[in-house]
């Protein structure tokens, strides 16, 4: 679009809040912004020389320009972040893993269950979150089950069971269901679990030494015993709590490390003063601001934020932004910047974290980089890959048939462009040919329906000769040109004896120990694990 073009439009757009879009040729929705006044926002894009590499990319890819007026510049924020999250436009800067993180839960419940969650919270019951780590909720469930003897069966299990199970022969519960403890006791456990996650594990250890004193001076060594055993497992917790931070108890805490255009934005989750992990995201922008801005739209908009956020900078749409998380969360939100004292002493440490993380990512982009550049000589492809696909497909002897999709790139493997397919058998017959042709078939004419998909530069196929053939087959019908290769194992099926088959090409292995091969096949067996766990979930869905 040229600046002539965008100066004619200017004229019909008012000068309001709202948004504006961006649409390509093809209608496909390339970038939306939010205004408090949405003609001279629009008028800046005529401004060639103050524009980005990637705004002036999009920009001149744009042959269409969209206005929504809102009644306010919050409202427009709103708005924009819902598009932004709903289309994943390809010049916004797109926070592509946007799942919600995992909380423990204690039920609702007369003898209440602890289990992990992860979702819109629902129902009653005590949440505790988020927790960055999927393994740190896992093991804190565990802790506390070994210390507190909470019960992890569902409801219905919990009504229809006759005897104890196995969780309480190994001492995971107290065996509610059956009556082996009454209901004021396992609601001391269940508080005692509650003020653990809360920050209160200091208390409760004191609590419980000063039980286990009466315990051994009225002679109950084996229930003194279990008393210290339960100390012992909190402190692994109570590890975790040591953060002072004054009067704060539930807070995120945000910071931002920059290199060139290489962005690491780290944030850390504090609830009841205590640390529950922390996540890094990684970005390519060259405007740092306006990245951690958009950031927190995208973030909190699927995840709840905390009464207080704390940031290592000052944002100019400070304001905004409360209203906009006040106008999402229901609660007022406050953004800080410390400038003193042991918020600021916090912040700054993670600064250092986020400064690492950074490094570490740009180290390992440059070695994939290299191995990039080494895939597209060994198999004379037209570029070096941006993404790579790779398939594979997983059976028993033809049953609950899954085959799967996993993509990798220059930041390693792209967790958001995983797929599973679950087998129709629409090619016929029931072997690994077929199985792949039905999901190369799917895969690919999916991509000439929607735009939203995309063709990756090149695919790996598990496979040898068949499915050379196979691919080959859909990939002519489909009239789409895409470099593959099947990748199959040696005479012996033995690592590093893997043979390359490719089309209108003689069969190549490389050199066992090359670092080529350990990526492809690396590759090849995060596909081959992914087939394997979604086959699995698929039969044990199917026996029940």
């Amino acid at each position: 679009m040229s600046v002539e073009v965008i100066k004619s439009k200017l004229p019909a757009i008012p000068k309001t809040p709202g948004i504006y879009q961006f649409f390509d040729a093809k209608e496909n929705l390339l970038y939306v912004g939010k205004a408090k006044n949405l003609q001279k926002r629009v008028a800046s894009y005529a401004k060639e020389n103050q524009l980005s590499a990637r705004i002036a990319r999009m920009v001149f890819l744009a042959e269409k320009i969209e206005t929504t007026q809102t009644a306010s510049e919050a409202e427009a924020l709103l708005l924009e972040h819902n598009l932004i999250k709903k289309f994943q436009p390809k010049f916004n800067i797109l926070l592509r893993d946007d799942k919600t993180f995992a909380q423990i839960l204690i039920t609702d419940h007369k003898f209440p269950r602890i289990a992990k969650y992860r979702g819109v919270k629902v129902g009653g019951g005590s949440y505790f979150g988020p927790f960055a780590s999927t393994h740190d909720v896992n093991h804190t469930i565990d802790l506390l089950r070994k210390s507190f003897l909470l019960r992890n069966c569902s409801d219905s299990d919990f009504k229809s069971r006759k005897k104890p199970c196995l969780e309480y022969q190994i001492k995971r519960c107290a065996a509610p269901c059956v009556g082996l403890i009454s209901q004021d006791e396992y609601e001391i456990s269940v508080q005692n679990v509650a003020d653990v996650l809360s920050g209160k594990s200091v208390a409760v250890q004191k609590n419980l030494s000063q039980k286990m004193q009466r315990l051994s001076a009225a002679e109950e060594y084996e229930k003194a015993a279990q008393t210290r055993d339960q100390i012992k497992a909190l402190n692994a917790i109570q590890a975790k709590q040591n953060i002072n931070v004054g009067e704060l108890k539930d807070f995120d805490a945000i910071t931002l490390a920059a290199s060139g255009d290489r962005l690491c934005i780290y944030i850390s989750f504090f609830r009841g003063g205590q640390n529950f992990g922390a996540k890094p995201y990684f970005f390519e922008s060259e405007d740092a601001a306006k990245t951690l801005s958009e950031f927190l739209g995208q973030f909190y908009l699927s995840q709840t934020a905390p009464n207080l956020i704390l940031l290592d900078r000052e944002l100019e749409e400070k304001k905004l932004l409360e209203g906009f998380l006040e106008k999402i969360s229901g609660k007022k939100v406050t953004i800080l910047t410390p400038k003193k004292g042991d918020k600021l002493s916090l912040i700054k440490d993670q600064s250092q974290i986020a400064i690492q993380n950074l490094e570490q990512k740009i180290s390992q982009n440059l070695n994939t980089k290299t191995l990039l550049l080494e895939v597209k000589k060994i198999f004379d492809l037209p570029k070096i890959p941006q993404r790579i696909e790779v398939y594979d497909n997983s059976h028993t002897s033809g049953t609950n048939a899954v085959g799967a999709m996993i993509a990798a790139g220059l930041d390693g493997f792209i967790k958001s462009g995983y797929r599973k397919f679950n087998i129709r058998f629409e090619q016929g017959g029931r072997d690994d040919t077929a199985m792949m042709r039905e999901v190369l078939t799917r895969r690919f004419s999916k991509t000439q329906a929607n735009s939203l998909w995309s063709f990756p530069d090149f695919v790996i196929i598990d496979g040898g000769k068949p499915q050379l053939t196979a691919a080959q087959k859909v990939f002519s019908e489909l009239k789409i040109k895409i470099p593959f290769v099947c990748m199959a194992k040696g005479e012996n099926r033995n690592a590093g004896e893997e043979w390359f088959y490719a089309p209108n090409k003689d069969p190549l292995t490389l050199p066992k120990h090359s670092p080529a091969m350990h990526y492809l096949q690396r590759l090849r067996d995060e596909a081959h694990r992914f087939a394997i766990t979604a086959h699995r979930k698929k039969r044990a869905m199917s026996l029940r």
